[in-house]
């Protein structure tokens, strides 16, 4: 009943696109300046609820559209390949929901394909002196038509562009030969082109070029109930980590964590991300073998953060609750707070409550990035400060000291980011 209200009242909307767009403004700051209790009401109400949203339109993206089929990912990420006889069985692996299951899978470098390559063209072996040779000749003559070929004299054919391929490599004679499967879990598995990957392998190439020709219908769904949030929200704020969801980003590249890691000289510790939004700067800080904290108020982004925290296999920890309520034991390397202690400005409770927070919190390092004062949303508020006005805040209430510009324009928002140090 509730998801049938809101698609009717979602359909009215977009019909109106400037009452839309009035609600909008009113929704997220006039609103809690006329009625400041009201702000408590809707946030439980949308922390509860905030799913319903996904039923607001039944029908599924074009993920044709919005999603590319060719591009390339890191070869770090293609590391199993689906059984032949399982291929040839059931070529619309659309039909079998089980496809990815690992018993059907095999390790790539432990192929019969990549060991034959790995002979020929590390062990310097002629290739009729390898047994694998005949092996495979016989095995894909029996196949008829697998992967690349479809039999002996191809087969050798194929081994004779993969000798030009070794001395004289380039990637795009390879760009549309590799074609994978994305599994119910994210993760990228070789259905065609297994000797293409073993060459880039043998060659250490960290980049392949990839044709996804079949995605996971629980794959499908989270990428369905993601565009859709998309859709409803307007914007991400943030790099999505897996390479299938290449979503344009409403204001941030990963400038600013390019920005933040080449001022960044240790290389463990701790890191505590504030309104972790996605958890785009948990998974790059982890990737760099740091023990990572987000922190993340709406329940939605923590949904979305904790699919993506999974199908990346990252082990960061997530706390869907408010900084207030945080109870901070530990002492941290690395605090990062991008464009959210502005919120805590607005009312004087949160400003109060702001204050007690920075004298808690242990830290050693916080990358920091103020607002825009002349936003509208923060018109009326209790306290509006300028970039500088806002650090020396920090720094008085914290246990920072100084203050050093990084850079003044990190975005296309063109706001500043600070190292704030002891």
């Amino acid at each position: 009943m509730m998801s049938k209200i809101l698609k009717s009242f979602w359909i009215i909307l977009d019909n109106l696109p400037r009452l839309k767009e009035s609600i909008y403004k009113f929704y997220a700051w006039r609103i809690f300046e006329i009625v400041p209790w009201f702000k408590k009401i809707i946030y439980k109400f949308y922390d509860k609820f905030w799913y319903l949203e996904l039923s607001i339109d039944s029908k599924n993206q074009d993920l044709s559209k919005n999603l590319p089929n060719e591009f390339t990912i890191d070869i770090k990420r293609l590391n199993y390949y689906i059984d032949y006889k399982i291929y040839l069985k059931n070529k619309n692996l659309n039909i079998d929901k089980n496809w990815d299951n690992s018993s059907n899978l095999n390790k790539i470098e432990e192929s019969n394909e990549f060991i034959l390559l790995k002979e020929h063209f590390l062990n310097k072996k002629k290739w009729k002196e390898i047994d694998l040779y005949h092996i495979l000749n016989d095995q894909l003559t029996q196949y008829k038509k697998i992967i690349e070929n479809s039999g002996g004299n191809q087969f050798v054919e194929l081994l004779n562009s993969l000798d030009k391929l070794y001395q004289n490599f380039n990637l795009e004679k390879i760009k549309t030969k590799i074609k994978v499967g994305i599994g119910s879990r994210g993760e990228f598995i070789l259905i065609e082109g297994i000797f293409y990957v073993s060459l880039l392998r043998i060659l250490d190439e960290n980049i392949i070029p990839i044709v996804v020709i079949v995605r996971h219908p629980q794959w499908i769904k989270f990428c369905n109930e993601f565009l859709k949030f998309q859709a409803i929200h307007g914007e991400v704020y943030q790099p999505l980590i897996h390479p299938d969801l290449n979503l344009k980003t409403a204001y941030y590249s990963d400038e600013r964590f390019k920005t933040i890691k080449d001022s960044v000289k240790i290389k463990t510790g701790n890191v505590l991300d504030i309104g972790a939004n996605l958890g785009f700067f948990c998974h790059s800080f982890e990737d760099l073998g740091f023990n990572c904290y987000a922190v993340e108020v709406r329940s939605s982004n923590v949904y979305f953060m904790k699919k993506l925290r999974d199908i990346e296999g990252k082990k960061f920890k997530i706390m869907n609750k408010s900084i207030f309520d945080l109870k901070i034991e530990k002492e941290f390397e690395i605090v990062i707070a991008l464009n959210i202690f502005h919120h805590f400005l607005r009312e004087k409770k949160l400003y109060t409550e702001l204050i007690e927070f920075l004298k808690k919190l242990k830290m050693k390092t916080m990358f920091f990035q103020p607002h825009n004062p002349d936003e509208k949303i923060m018109q009326n508020s209790y306290v509006n400060y300028n970039n500088r006005e806002f650090v020396d805040f920090i720094i008085r209430f914290s246990c920072l000291n100084k203050a050093i510009l990084l850079n003044e324009k990190v975005d296309s928002r063109n706001r500043p980011i600070y190292k704030l140090i002891k």
